[in-house]
């Protein structure tokens, strides 16, 4: 009976085995199954077992927790920790999980809805391949930063409500296309990068992956700063 009320008592708290939670979020009955007090999925405090890894977002990147879950619950898949990190970030941003596994399991990527977790910058891949080179890291990190070769572009993934905050009206950015809330963005599964070699079914791959200890964004800032010094240039060189 006890462990039913606890049940109903966190019925609103999410399952932390599937949702990547920002740090600054967590709540003192979230701390308590981060902390392995409580069963991460439901909340019960009996038959406690390791259930694996929970995730929290920083600005610095992801913390992961050595989490427990009741004799009720299942422990988190039995992914490595960069998958794990890949896909709480997916289903954070408003992504179903088991349409996030199911696509990366066949190397396809995934449609994840922009605006809640990150916005997307879409540049042309010269572009966005000279703004990776001039990017300043030791001011601000770079985040995750997408290939696509349909569109022959790199899309940026910068924090949530970056894209309204530009200056839309330059001319310079006339040719830059910044997707945010009610947009959405095709993920590939995160092990599928520039080092690997390999690339989704739709061509996609990773020029700098989601990983632990990356920060989950590039600052929009400097994206910002770098595609301005660098849209003039070009546009100057192809008169």
């Amino acid at each position: 009976m006890a462990a039913g009320i606890t049940m109903n008592i966190y019925a609103s708290t999410p399952d932390l085995l599937s949702f990547f939670l920002p740090l600054g979020d967590v709540t003192t009955a979230i701390q308590r199954r981060l902390d392995g007090r409580e069963c991460a999925r439901c909340g019960s405090t009996r038959g406690l077992r390791a259930g694996g890894h929970a995730y929290t977002l920083t600005q610095d990147g992801c913390l992961g927790w050595a989490v427990r879950v009741c004799h009720m619950c299942p422990p988190a898949s039995p992914m490595n920790g960069d998958v794990a990190v890949a896909v709480a970030w997916a289903v954070a941003a408003g992504a179903c999980e088991e349409a996030v596994l199911d696509a990366w399991e066949w190397r396809r990527a995934v449609s994840v809805p922009a605006g809640r977790v990150w916005d997307t910058v879409r540049v042309s891949r010269p572009v966005g391949l000279a703004v990776l080179s001039q990017h300043p890291y030791h001011v601000a990190a770079i985040g995750p930063v997408l290939e696509v070769p349909a569109r022959d572009t790199v899309e940026f993934l910068v924090p949530p409500g970056t894209v309204t905050t530009w200056p839309s009206h330059r001319r310079e950015l006339r040719n830059v296309h910044c997707v945010g809330l009610g947009g959405s963005s095709k993920l590939p599964p995160p092990y599928l990068t520039l080092a690997d070699g390999r690339r989704a079914r739709c061509g996609r791959r990773w020029l700098t992956p989601l990983e632990p200890h990356r920060t989950p964004s590039t600052h929009g800032g400097a994206v910002l700063e770098c595609l301005l010094a660098e849209l003039p240039q070009r546009g100057r060189s192809e008169r």
